[in-house]
């Protein structure tokens, strides 16, 4: 997928001014995020020494009640959080293989680090056009795999979810095998809903799980791996190995502190926004994915190719003000797919809004 540089620039362009934008929530500019942090920051905070102590150890057991289990780890991406996971589990289980969805994040967006890095293989389960289920799990030779990642929801298409029974079954299958169930919750904060359950209930079944700060609570950035003490140990260690581990991280941890006391009890919201939004865009014509949304995401897929897509939100939103969908992220057979993540600034208009505004950019 090619748009040009100046189509993305012009797109950008115009999210500085724009009146209405569909995407997440509002990103103030550089210098009114970091007022905001210093007015937000308590007397009491205090920073952490190499992620040890102060702000980041208080914040770790604040994640800690929240998923009910016994420990947690601060980390700067998501990227090193679960393949420290992953290598920590190899090394003590001798096995060195990973089940792996195939739009699994560690396959498609971060160069092969799982095995050109970190020295592991990976098992690949299920089908990339539908969710994971237990069935392809069991096809996995647990003599050969140490641990398997369950995104929930799937980003890739469209945050689609594994059912409960599905997950029920993974867990029994990865117990009677000794193999390590772990979550990709990168959008966790988005699933109670679909599953009718707390964070907690949902990460019991797993023995570790790790979440981001910055997609859906709108962090500077960070991830979070939460587990058990006996993980967490070699963890630290494997992440200052890998360079996560800076002098301090205190401004990343205010702003995830923020964010989670700013949205995580909006999220049904979002996901109620969502399930109307989208009903009403598949009876106006537009191919939703998937055709119910489960969680406060979608992707919509356009009958454009990816340019003339951009080329059309570029020149709506010269003559609106507003943006009606975040540029392609994806394009299959000549037709752009675009993500859409609700949030605050979708909420500040009528679900009829939105479907009028993408009604009359694409007609």
């Amino acid at each position: 997928m090619h748009i040009p540089d100046a189509l993305k620039s012009e797109f950008h362009s115009q999210l500085d001014t724009a009146s209405a934008v569909i995407h997440r929530h509002q990103q103030p500019n550089l210098k009114n995020e970091l007022v905001q942090l210093s007015e937000y920051a308590q007397e009491s905070d205090i920073r952490d020494s190499y992620g040890q102590g102060g702000i980041v150890s208080e914040f770790e057991k604040q994640i800690c009640e929240l998923f009910d289990k016994p420990s947690a780890l601060f980390l700067p991406t998501g990227t090193l959080a679960q393949c420290v996971a992953m290598k920590c589990y190899s090394e003590t289980s001798g096995k060195n293989g990973v089940g792996l969805h195939p739009t699994s994040h560690l396959r498609l967006h971060e160069h092969d680090a799982i095995q050109q890095l970190w020295g592991l293989s990976v098992h690949s389960m299920g089908e990339a056009q539908r969710s994971l289920t237990a069935v392809d799990v069991a096809t996995l030779n647990p003599e050969q795999v140490t641990a398997i990642i369950v995104e929930t929801p799937m980003r890739e298409i469209g945050g689609a979810m594994p059912s409960w029974d599905d997950l029920l079954s993974m867990r029994a299958w990865c117990s009677q095998h000794n193999v390590r169930m772990h979550l990709d919750g990168a959008r966790i904060w988005q699933a109670t809903e679909y599953y009718q359950r707390s964070l907690a209930q949902i990460a019991e079944l797993f023995d570790s799980i790790y979440v981001s700060f910055y997609k859906d609570l709108g962090g500077i950035f960070g991830a979070a791996l939460i587990g058990t003490d006996e993980l967490m140990e070699p963890a630290r260690v494997w992440s200052r190995r890998a360079g996560g581990n800076p002098i301090t991280l205190y401004p990343e941890v205010l702003s995830a502190r923020k964010g989670l006391e700013s949205y995580l009890l909006k999220m049904p919201d979002f996901v109620e926004f969502t399930k109307t939004l989208t009903d009403l865009l598949s009876s106006a014509g537009f191919e939703i994915i998937p055709s119910q949304p489960k969680a406060a995401m979608f992707h919509i897929r356009l009958p454009y190719n990816a340019t003339l897509t951009a080329e059309k939100l570029v020149h709506y939103a010269q003559q609106q003000g507003i943006i009606v969908l975040p540029l392609p992220r994806a394009e299959h057979d000549e037709k752009a797919i675009c993500e859409v993540s609700i949030g605050t600034q979708a909420l500040k208009h009528a679900p009829e809004f939105w479907v009028k505004h993408l009604s009359a950019c694409f007609s």
